[in-house]
């Protein structure tokens, strides 16, 4: 039975590649919201702050 379990599993590449799917889009909005809360000018931190508090 767990023969059966263990070669049903996905290979390795699979994970290595599930978790840059999730790592590289996390990565990227992190960034665009420390270029944002860096960039913007004053008034627009002043609108949108409560989006940049989130961290």
């Amino acid at each position: 039975m767990w023969h059966n379990l263990v070669n049903n599993l996905p290979s390795f590449k699979t994970y290595i590649y599930m978790a840059f799917a999730f790592l590289v889009p996390f990565a990227i909005a992190k960034m665009n919201m420390k270029f944002h809360k860096l960039g913007d000018p004053p008034w627009k931190k002043k609108d949108d702050a409560s989006n940049y508090e989130k961290e």
